[in-house]
């Protein structure tokens, strides 16, 4: 692990322990953002995992489509410098089934009458699990995904951090080490940013988005990651104790291909979703459901189409509490059309 306080209110971090975890959440999503988990372990390994955690695949697939399912959010409760495979695994692990799933699910965002009094006769009482269900039906097509997730959240942790666990491998380290040049090129941006008084701009910068949710923080901590299944991807805490801010950023080269700038000249081509990103880029970060609204549309289409946009990197989601705001990447877009000016020889 390399820990540089580069001041105050400001930490750099490689922490390559947790790799494997970002590797693992890359696998369960598909792979829908990259490939280096199949270039690094091979086509036949992973078919293999699926077969040995096939409940974790099967209920992550369904529940992590319409929730934030994220365990390094549990990173925020712990100092950065303390911050390792065991020492997060034993974090969550000290949160109550309830609470676990309380947090993963945002039930209360679903709906006005979720509490976790009824989530804890759910646990075992299946005409309460009945009523629980009923909060998110119209956003979780399965029952038994629901079921399983709830009932079974211990299994579920421990199959993930299993699985992590799987991927620390020789192959990995040996997929880390050829990053050194670029973790060090991001540590100078980072000491660069350090010398700025407003590192929430900086952090905006880096991330090539607009934060809906600005702090105050009382530390920012900037970390690199190599199999992250996004370009940037932030934790904050603003109710609890830490207020800090963890700000992931990919080492990989952001670039698109032929394929990419098609696929994302599609989405832009869409009515609707040409509409919701003038809307985001004129009003800022919004959530599902007020999208929905100004567009006239069920929220389940807002979901589908900010899910075409996000696969395409036009589109950023990042969690506030218990919601879900949806932002323009500026920066993505900026990019796009660059290129397609690049292309079309437009000076």
């Amino acid at each position: 692990m390399r820990f540089e306080r580069l001041r105050d209110n400001c930490v750099f971090a490689f922490v390559p322990e947790l790799e494997p975890v970002w590797g693992a959440i890359s696998l369960l999503s598909g792979e829908t953002v990259h490939t280096l988990c199949t270039e690094i372990y091979g086509t036949e390994q992973i078919v293999a995992w699926k077969r040995k955690y096939n409940f974790l695949f099967e209920t992550y697939t369904v529940i992590a489509k319409h929730f934030n399912v994220n365990m390094l959010d549990y990173l925020l409760e712990m100092p950065p410098e303390n911050i390792s495979l065991d020492s997060l695994q034993k974090t969550v692990l000290a949160e109550s089934a309830v609470d676990f799933v309380w947090r993963q699910m945002s039930l209360d965002y679903f709906c006005k009458d979720a509490n976790k009094e009824i989530l804890e006769k759910a646990m075992t009482d299946d005409a309460v699990l009945d009523e629980a269900y009923g909060w998110i039906a119209d956003h979780c097509e399965s029952f038994l995904a629901f079921s399983a997730f709830v009932r079974q959240s211990r299994r579920f942790i421990s199959e993930f951090f299993s699985l992590a666990r799987d991927m620390q491998t020789l192959e990995l380290e040996a997929a880390l080490e050829k990053q050194t040049s670029k973790i060090e090129r991001m540590y100078q941006s980072v000491c660069q940013g350090a010398k700025t008084d407003d590192l929430l701009l900086f952090s905006q910068e880096m991330m090539g988005k607009t934060f809906r949710n600005r702090g105050p923080y009382s530390e920012f901590v900037f970390l690199p990651s190599y199999l992250i299944p996004l370009k940037a991807c932030r934790f904050f805490d603003m109710d609890g104790d830490n207020k800090r801010q963890i700000l992931f950023l990919t080492l990989r080269q952001i670039s698109r291909d032929r394929e990419d700038k098609v696929k994302a000249l599609k989405a832009i081509a869409d009515p609707t979703r040409y509409q919701i990103l003038t809307i985001l880029a004129q009003e800022g970060p919004m959530r599902g459901m007020d999208i929905a609204k100004k567009v006239s549309v069920a929220t389940s289409t807002i979901s589908h189409h900010m899910e075409q946009m996000k696969d395409c990197g036009l589109v950023t989601e990042e969690p506030v509490k218990n919601s879900k705001y949806y932002g323009l990447s500026k920066q993505s877009a900026k990019v796009l059309l660059d290129e397609i000016a690049k292309d079309f020889e437009i000076e």
